[in-house]
């Protein structure tokens, strides 16, 4: 009965979690419309780390914690600074939908990472849900067709350094402290936003308070996002709340039609499907 009650109050965490991460990449979304991306890079990166660095100095977490500097962190910050960079060109560029969409088969990318990287044993059943979760992923992005978006591959590579980012997690020792993994991960975005504005050559637009508000408004719900999927992963059992993760590709598609007027046809919808079916049965078949 407590299990059960646990899990409950696990899956709407989840939930909460996933509708706040789609409110963020609706303010980021609308922020890129004006902004470069190495400028918002940049000020999302100083926002976000800033607001951990507070949430560390009031719970006396140090920044030289012992191995936060090592190997595993810093693969994991670079590989986050990937995923931000392209994420955001992704987000620029195509439907919040259909990245959202693509984003779905980052579960799907960490067990066959899991399987090659950490040797962890995947059995046939999962590596036949794998396949099938990245045949959803071409049929969202056709590529070959006409309907193909080149920038859509943006959103394919966020995704594999996302499963990178997130085996590099499993090898980083339980000790260290979430905050400060976190502190690391935003604040890796400053640099990787300044090397991107100068490479590209991006010229600065001033900031008004209507961007700002803006900005607050993604740091806030990313924030928020955050805390709650932490608290909903550790209330619940894993096999029990970690499918509810996909309740984020709805929030998309509401987020998408009302704020963006996206559409979605019926190709983008069976990819969908069978991302998230997979994902399913994969975390079924994990438990």
């Amino acid at each position: 009965m407590l299990q059960s009650m646990s899990n409950k109050r696990g899956i709407a965490f989840v939930t909460l979690s996933m509708a706040a991460f789609t409110f963020e990449d609706m303010f980021i979304k609308l922020l890129l419309i004006h902004l470069p991306v190495g400028q918002l890079l940049c000020m999302f990166g100083l926002g976000t780390a800033s607001l951990f660095a507070t949430i560390m100095w009031s719970r006396g977490i140090r920044f030289d914690e012992p191995g936060a500097w090592g190997k595993f962190p810093l693969s994991r910050a670079l590989c986050e600074a990937g995923a931000a960079l392209t994420f955001y060109l992704a987000l620029a560029k195509i439907d919040l939908t259909l990245l959202a969409a693509v984003y779905q088969a980052v579960p799907l990318v960490i067990v066959l990472g899991a399987s090659v990287f950490l040797r962890e044993h995947v059995g046939w059943r999962r590596w036949l849900a794998v396949l099938f979760g990245l045949c959803g992923v071409m049929l969202i992005t056709r590529p070959g067709f006409a309907e193909f978006d080149p920038n859509s591959l943006w959103a394919v590579l966020s995704v594999l350094l996302v499963a990178a980012r997130d085996l590099a997690t499993r090898r980083i020792q339980e000790a260290l402290p979430s905050t400060l993994i976190s502190f690391q991960g935003f604040a890796v975005l400053i640099p990787t936003g300044l090397l991107w504005h100068f490479a590209t050559g991006e010229i600065l637009v001033p900031v008004s308070g209507s961007y700002l508000i803006l900005m607050l408004g993604g740091v806030m719900f990313g924030a928020l996002g955050y805390y709650c999927i932490v608290r909903g992963m550790r209330l619940g059992e894993a096999s029990a709340v970690a499918p509810f993760r996909y309740s984020r590709i709805l929030f998309a598609l509401l987020v998408g039609a009302i704020v963006f007027g996206e559409r979605v046809d019926t190709i983008t919808l069976v990819g969908i499907g069978l991302i998230v079916s997979a994902g399913i049965y994969s975390f079924w078949r994990e438990a």
